[in-house]
This record gives C-alpha cells, structure tokens and sequence, in this order.
C-alpha cells in the first residue's frame, strides 16, 4: 500500500470527516474553552522534544495543540482545511507530499489515533518512512477516561460518537508488530476542567506514581526497533579515561591495549593527581606508538567535568567511559558496543548488579546505596534499572550535543556523572540499554567513592530535583 495515497484519500475515518467538517464553530468554541488543556500537553511536549527541528503533527481538530510547540519547523496535517489557523510563522499545514517533510523531521506527533481509518497500517507505513534516530510520540487516553468520554459525547456532542476505541493499554500490545518500542510513556491531566489553581495542583500532584493511573492522557515516545546498521561496524571508538592518583592501574592498561582494536582511541584526563599517573600516561604512550593514546589535563574539579573536558577532545563516533580501575573487564566493553552496533540502543549502561561480584569488589554500603538509588531510578524511568554508579557508559558522539545541555543543571552538581548522563539520555529520548558485566575488585589503590553520606545526600537531591524539573514543573 503506497502511504502517500493512505494519507490523501483514505487516512480518517469516515465519520470523523464528517463531524468535524458540519461541527467547525463547535468544535472551535470547544477548544477555546479547553485551551488550557492544550497548553498543558504542549508544554509537556516542550519538555521532550526540546532538541527538535521539525516536527510532524497529525491533527483530527485539535491543530490549537501546535499553538506552543517549539521547533524550527512545524508541519501539520488536519483533518479538514477549516482547521488550518496558523498560530504561528513556522508552521505549514501539508496535504499532498507528506512523504518528503515527514523524511527530513526528528520527530512524529500523532494526536489524532482515535480518528485514523487504520491506525496500525499507518503506524507500519511511518516507521518505514522516519529517520532511524527520529521518534514517534502518540497522544492517547487511558481506558478508564475512554469509557467515561464515549458517555460525555452522547450529551455534549464535542467529538464523533464513532471513533476508534484505543486505549493506551491496548496501543501498547500493537507497537512491536509496527516495527516499534517505547522508549518513554508519561501520563498527565487528571482534571481537564479548569477550576483557577485548583487545575494546576492536582495536574502536577497526579503527575506522581500510583496517582498517575488516573491521569487522562497518555504521552508515548517511540523509536524503530529494526534499522539500518551498516556501516556501523566502522565506527570509531573514543576511549575517556579519568584518572587521579592511578599510577599503579596505568601500567596495567598496557596488556589491555595491545590485546584489544588497534584502531581504538585512548583519552586519560590526568585529574591534578598528586602522584606519577600522568608519568605514566606518557611512558605508556611511548611504549605504544602504535596506538592512539592521548593524555589531557582534567580541570581539577571533579570526575564529571573530567569526563566532559574528555568527551570534547575525542574524535570517535562512539564514547566508552571507562574507569582507571580495570575493575569491568575488556571483553564485556567489546560485548557491550556489540550490542549498542547491532541494536537500535542509544545508551549503554553497563550494571554489575546482575553477575555475581567478584570477592570484596563492592562494599555493602555501596552496594545498599547503589540498590537505593536503582529503584529511584526505575521509578523516574518507568522501566527497571539496577546500577545507576558503575563508571561504565556508552553512546554516540552525536548525542552528546543533547546530553552535554543539562550536565549539573538537575539541581546541583554530579560530582561523578552517572547521573547526568543517565538522565540526560532520558530526557532526550535515548532507548537505555542495560548491559551485565562482571565487576572486579580493584587492582591497585582504593575506591574513590568516599564520603558516602553526603554523596548520598547530593545523589538523592540531584534525583529529587530531576523528578520534579521532567515531571511537575510547568
């Protein structure tokens, strides 16, 4: 079936079509009544897609929802011209040749499922047709709130009586057979009338877990499960390697090095270190001339803006953080860039929650700490996370321009950085992938994860603060 013709002549259901056709000064004065609500979803929006620069909008009489959108450009398909009001200059209403604009957007916003004429032939159709790192946001409803507008319709006559009945439950057993998966689902509004500061506590509070089951709608964010991977193997690799006081662990890379991709590329950020680290960085380097080991001065700040000032001077594709340690094997990384090559994964964080740990590797108040903040995590998320600490991280340089925008910005400064990048790649709609690996005790010196309680404290402010900026703030 050709998507171009599914979209001119047969996309909308027939009776959708007709009402909001014979229904327009209606259906107009509804919206206006409900222009908060609009906002709401649109500042939500906002919220996830604050990298994009053009966006796709399929609308059934709802076009009011790109009134606050923000991207560079702002193509929208409606249901019938009369709805075509340009809010505002960067948006262009298309009805022909949706082919080409929906190619070139970063992302896909359908709020118009409930009135498709065939919503899982077309969902098959734009998963062909979006680029591999675009993604899909569907606007739905839960179950409870459907039943309880199919009764509202009746009396009020605001939307077809006759439309599809897909609630968000039902929508989430169809994704995988369009090429599919959920990457994030969020839900909001729990009071879609308007009563003045009323509204809006009650919105943000049922923001929250548990309540949130009541909320009406429900905002999934998508990605392609199968893509494109040639040429992926050829990616290059950047190696970022903090180091303070590791000069003992440094002669140890030298046998990792020579076994593992010569093509590879090592950047150690000597941290101010107060004994021979960077010395023996630079004997390493000599001793290899044959691989890429670069050494760079760390701002002397913390481990996170280590890492940062790493990722900046690298050349790769591909960035491994990787402790001086050693304490995650070689052949779990090479298993784990397998898997972020050959997947559509966008973030790889390696967990030494799930193998048995290797004899004194972790001690029991990390351990306890780490289980802590892992469900804190799998709560913001949505999905179960077991290691949120382990210094192992990989994803794509190209993502780092969205990550690096909110690097201590959740309320105070990741001293380590495992927690802004972890919410970073949520908040930009990466597809985390959780990798196990085998985590060994380490092999010279001791951690650097001392003053456990206010660590924990800055760590659990920084997660408190995050909920509140992804979930409740306006």
């Amino acid at each position: 079936m050709n998507i171009g013709k599914l979209l001119k002549n047969d996309y909308y259901l027939n009776s959708s079509v007709s009402f909001f056709k014979s229904n327009f000064e209606k259906r107009l004065n509804f919206l206006q009544k409900k222009n908060f609500l609009f906002n709401e979803i649109s500042n939500f929006i906002n919220n996830c897609i604050d990298n994009s620069k053009n966006i796709f909008i399929f609308c059934s009489g709802n076009s009011l929802i790109s009134k606050n959108i923000e991207s560079d450009k702002i193509f929208i398909k409606e249901i019938d011209q009369k709805y075509e009001i340009k809010y505002n200059s960067n948006i262009h209403y298309i009805n022909e040749n949706e082919n080409k604009a929906i190619s070139e957007c970063d992302t896909v916003l359908i709020a118009d499922i409930e009135h498709q004429s065939n919503p899982t032939s077309n969902l098959l159709h734009l998963s062909k047709i979006i680029k591999d790192d675009a993604k899909i946001i569907i606007l739905s409803k839960n179950l409870i709130w459907m039943s309880l507008i199919k009764i509202l319709k009746i009396f009020f006559n605001f939307s077809p009586l006759k439309n599809n009945f897909l609630p968000s439950s039902y929508l989430n057993n169809l994704y995988s057979s369009c090429n599919l998966e959920v990457v994030r689902s969020e839900k909001l509004i729990a009071l879609p009338i308007y009563i003045p500061i009323i509204t809006n506590f009650i919105n943000r509070i049922f923001r929250l877990p548990l309540l949130n089951i009541f909320c009406l709608s429900n905002v999934t964010i998508l990605k392609k499960i199968n893509q494109n991977f040639d040429g992926r193997e050829n990616n290059k690799i950047s190696f970022i390697i903090p180091c303070k006081n590791e000069q003992n662990n440094i002669r140890l890379f030298e046998k990792e090095i020579t076994e593992n991709n010569q093509s590879y590329e090592y950047l150690f950020g000597d941290d101010n270190s107060k004994d021979k680290t960077f010395e023996e960085i630079d004997k390493l380097s000599k001793k290899l001339p044959n691989n890429k080991i670069i050494t760079y001065k760390g701002p002397g700040i913390c481990k996170s803006e280590n890492v940062y000032k790493g990722i900046e001077h690298s050349t790769g594709d591909i960035i491994v953080i990787y402790d001086a340690d050693l304490t995650v094997s070689f052949k779990d990384i090479e298993f784990s860039l397998n898997i972020l090559k050959n997947t559509n994964a966008d973030f790889i964080n390696c967990t030494r929650m799930i193998y048995p740990q290797k004899e004194g590797a972790m001690k029991l108040l990390n351990f306890i700490g780490n289980s802590f903040f892992a469900g804190l995590f799998s709560l913001l998320f949505r999905k179960k996370i077991t290691d949120t600490l382990c210094g192992t991280k990989i994803f794509y340089k190209s993502d780092w321009i969205k990550l690096k925008k909110d690097v201590s910005k959740w309320g105070m400064k990741d001293l380590w950085g495992d927690f802004d990048l972890l919410i970073g790649a949520y908040k930009n709609n990466l597809k985390i992938t959780e990798v196990p690996v085998t985590y060994y005790e380490r092999r010279e010196e001791g951690t650097k994860m001392t003053s456990l309680v206010s660590n924990a404290l800055r760590m659990l402010f920084i997660v408190l603060s995050s909920y509140y900026k992804l979930r409740l703030k306006k």
